[in-house]
């Protein structure tokens, strides 16, 4: 095989520069909230032709049919729509959908994202796949420009503990690897179950008691305060005892977009604002 020379392979390399982008996809399925998000924050929301249940942002968002929800893809609707690239949350998919869709030559970008890193890693993903480097490139780095002015101003060294509840019935919180404990760490809070062997544990009130938390965080937009009431009367928790329970939006909260820093901001003001 003979030896490129070097102007061989500066002639290649311009000769690929030279090539045009392939095609922006004209008919998108985006089967997942995050995905629609990216999508419309690319600039490409006008090609959406479906998507999942509870896509309802921006509010535009909400005028595409709904083919994936909880229990899965309706994939005959899929195929039936005939688009030109489908967007899918791995956590959003039945077993051996994914598969499905590949083996009839359907073109699959598939997510999973769970922390900030993996927002700003796939979004660029996204940007390459989507035609729209340049709007990804903006996207992620604004997002990166507030993740780091948040922490200069308000992560500390001495962190003040915290608990977190994802759900009431049964007590249900996070621990070290999730994007809440992102957060937590950004506001300087220490989640008291970090160190949770599972993801989002299962724990009684006794357990969090024996924590002796300073704040609780709550993922609720209930006006009746429904999660929060189970801590009435249990002034021997410090959160409870001063007061410092907030309430946190679950849209912003624990959806994989730019939106997170909203909740971010939101629980760094307030933990800020007890303290002081």
């Amino acid at each position: 095989m003979p030896r490129l020379t070097i102007s061989k392979l500066i002639f290649v390399f311009t000769l690929l520069l030279s090539l045009p982008l392939s095609a922006t996809p004209k008919r998108i399925a985006s089967l997942a909230p995050h995905l629609t998000e990216w999508t419309y924050s690319l600039g490409l929301g006008e090609n959406i032709v479906a998507v999942s249940s509870y896509s309802d942002f921006p509010e535009d968002a909400k005028k595409h049919p709904e083919i994936a929800d909880a229990n899965g893809i309706n994939l005959a609707k899929l195929v039936e729509l005939n688009p030109d690239l489908i967007l899918v949350w791995r956590s959003n998919a039945k077993l051996g959908q994914i598969e499905k869709m590949k083996k009839l030559g359907l073109n699959v970008f598939i997510s999973n994202p769970h922390t900030l890193e993996d927002i700003e890693n796939e979004v660029l993903a996204l940007g390459e796949t989507l035609n729209a480097k340049n709007k990804a490139i903006d996207y992620t780095s604004q997002f990166k420009r507030e993740i780091s002015e948040l922490k200069t101003r308000y992560q500390k060294e001495k962190p003040a503990t915290a608990f977190f509840q994802l759900w009431h019935t049964p007590i249900m919180t996070a621990n070290k690897h999730t994007l809440v404990n992102q957060i937590f760490d950004i506001c300087g809070l220490s989640n008291v179950f970090a160190n949770s062997s599972v993801n989002y544990p299962t724990v009684n009130k006794e357990q969090v008691m024996l924590k002796q938390p300073e704040f609780i965080v709550i993922s609720e937009m209930d006006e009746d305060n429904t999660q929060a009431k189970i801590w009435r009367d249990m002034n021997s928790i410090p959160a409870v005892k001063k007061g410092q329970i907030i309430k946190l939006n679950p849209d912003h909260l624990h959806r994989y977009t730019n939106r997170v820093l909203i909740a971010a901001n939101e629980l760094c003001e307030k933990v800020s604002a007890f303290q002081n």
